[in-house]
């Protein structure tokens, strides 16, 4: 009966996938897993397309397996104030200059280990978990030495 249970409410149970917040942890975790990075720059505060995406993306099982096989997913809030987290703050201050000086949101970036961008995605049309995770392989596969 357990089993029987189990079979069904295993479709209800998403992968999930862990996002990072340090750019150096994603580096190191980028190395050691030989996975490339997935910069996701957000603005929690105001951003109506950010919502929409993440549930139609990030959030969804295809995006959630692919990621945890393939990418270490690093996510910058370029809204956080400050005050929040001073050291938080300046960190994604770097990142965002280094990879997203013009702070477009939601803005994307696929690097390698050693930060080298390989691929961007502004998203000014939707997008598909899917096409995302096309792109994303494609990349992968054109940036392998």
């Amino acid at each position: 009966m357990l089993r029987l249970l189990l079979i069904f409410l295993f479709p209800l149970f998403q992968i999930a996938s862990t996002w990072e917040s340090n750019f150096d942890v994603a580096k190191q975790r980028s190395i050691k897993e030989s996975k490339v990075i997935l910069i996701h720059f957000v603005h929690k505060s105001g951003d109506a397309n950010k919502g929409k995406l993440e549930k139609e993306v990030f959030e969804t099982s295809e995006f959630a397996a692919y990621a945890n096989n393939h990418l270490v997913l690093l996510k910058i809030d370029l809204g956080i104030e400050q005050t929040s987290s001073e050291k938080q703050f300046y960190h994604n201050a770097i990142i965002r200059e280094r990879y997203n000086s013009a702070a477009i949101t939601p803005f994307t970036v696929i690097t390698d280990a050693d930060g080298k961008v390989l691929k961007t995605w502004n998203y000014k049309k939707p997008l598909k978990s899917s096409e995302l995770i096309s792109g994303i392989q494609t990349t992968i596969e054109a940036n392998k030495q």
